[in-house]
């Protein structure tokens, strides 16, 4: 009985930095997966938002340009009411048409720098490098036939 005093406080030294990098690892991810909803909501409305044009006001001609420029009002709109911690290390943010043989698609696209400016910070432990591993850029697109 003797011998085993102390085991517990030496169990729980050893095991509760793992707990904790555990918890970290779990907040920062949640963190990140939420910060990329946004994103994506971001560019669905925005992708959206140019289809709900009336048809008849415009040429075959100038749809397009009149699509793109609805949607990258709207996704600019839309993107600098974000927090600051989203919209930091914008990278790119753009609608545009894709064509092919048949279909005409809106694209829109935000892209962010995720080195430059880190959603959540990561904790650096010398050799053994940064925790928890973060992408380095996050991207959200949306496309939509019209």
């Amino acid at each position: 009985m003797r011998r085993s005093r102390g085991a517990v406080a030496l169990e729980f030294l050893i095991l509760f930095p793992m707990v904790v990098a555990m918890l970290y690892g779990a907040t920062a991810y949640g963190i990140l997966f939420f910060g990329k909803y946004e994103m994506q909501g971001v560019v669905d409305v925005a992708a959206s938002s140019a289809l709900r044009l009336d048809r008849a006001h415009f040429s075959s001609d100038g749809l397009s340009e009149q699509i793109v420029n609805t949607a990258n009002a709207t996704l600019q709109r839309i993107w600098d009411s974000q927090d600051e911690r989203l919209t930091a290390g914008t990278e790119s943010i753009q609608c545009g048409v894709v064509e092919t043989v048949d279909i005409s698609y809106l694209s829109c696209a935000v892209s962010r720098n995720n080195l430059e400016a880190p959603m959540v910070p990561q904790l650096t432990f010398g050799f053994l490098g940064k925790f928890p591993p973060m992408p380095e850029t996050m991207r959200a697109e949306a496309t939509m036939a019209f």
